[in-house]
């Protein structure tokens, strides 16, 4: 039994949570200019994003059985571990547990952008949409529901939307957009069989690479440069630093035995990018 309900939070994958946890806590945080309110932490910036990003997870494992069988056999559908409607189920409960929280907690317009990272979530793993497998359009699916959508939709429920907050989140979003190829690295066994139109089977490993770094680069360059404008305070600076991450990061993705850790790299690269303004402009730095 105990498998089992492992085997279902394995299909949620958890570690995908604390990015969308801290895009919705740093959206709040620029938005505020200082630390929100605690009951917004726990249930907008925890339980919401654990429901969303769990159905959007779920949902996918359920679709993409056939690509982990090849990719990722040890993952639990694969296994035999849980059952595919057992999974199906559970994102089903997932989806409506978080239109129950947007519901109680948020008011009409930050609701919509909710509604609109389910759907999105949806159109990514189902047909006829399947973004997933549409090339370019996956990447940028995925950079939208994971910074875009949250990072608005967290100052939006204080109704403010100033030019700064855009700024961020555009640039966020250009730099999660590249990263997530780096997804497909792993998964180009499958993707092949599969006939998957992903990046680097298109245009190739060596320009999906550099769609990657260029995507990790754009706030290291982007928000020095607008700091030293005026346009956003002088702690943005310290971008400049991440810069080493990126060398060791393209040192990973000589060899296909370090994409699995390329891609984690490149996650918690961007992740770091994320929670930084938030902790800028609650002037811990």
């Amino acid at each position: 039994m105990m498998e089992k309900i492992i085997g279902l939070l394995r299909t949620m994958r958890p570690m995908t949570w604390i990015s969308v946890m801290l895009t919705i806590f740093t959206g709040m945080t620029v938005a505020l200019k200082t630390v929100p309110p605690l009951t917004d932490i726990v249930f907008i910036s925890i339980l919401l994003p654990i429901c969303m990003v769990g159905y959007a997870n779920s949902l996918n494992a359920y679709t993409d059985y056939r690509l982990d069988e090849i990719s990722r056999p040890k993952r639990a559908i694969p296994r035999g571990i849980v059952q595919r409607k057992t999974v199906l189920y559970l994102s089903g409960l997932l989806f409506l547990f978080s239109l129950i929280i947007a519901l109680m907690f948020l008011d009409l317009i930050p609701s919509l952008f909710v509604i609109a990272g389910l759907l999105l979530s949806t159109a990514y793993s189902v047909q006829p949409t399947h973004i997933k497998s549409k090339g370019v359009a996956a990447p940028m699916a995925i950079a939208a529901g994971y910074v875009f959508v949250p990072f608005l939709g967290a100052s939006v429920m204080y109704g403010i939307l100033r030019a700064d907050i855009i700024i961020i989140a555009l640039v966020l979003t250009i730099q999660t957009t590249g990263a997530s190829v780096s997804k497909d690295f792993i998964d180009l066994k499958g993707d092949a069989a599969l006939d998957m139109q992903t990046l680097p089977l298109t245009v190739g490993l060596r320009k999906s690479r550099i769609i990657i770094y260029s995507g990790l680069c754009i706030p290291l360059i982007i928000f020095p440069l607008l700091a030293l404008g005026g346009y956003l305070p002088r702690e943005f600076l310290w971008y400049l630093v991440m810069f080493v991450w990126i060398w060791y990061i393209n040192f990973l993705y000589k060899a296909p035995p370090s994409y699995e850790k390329a891609y984690i790299h490149s996650f918690f690269f961007c992740t770091v990018s994320i929670v930084i303004p938030g902790i800028i402009y609650a002037g811990v730095i």
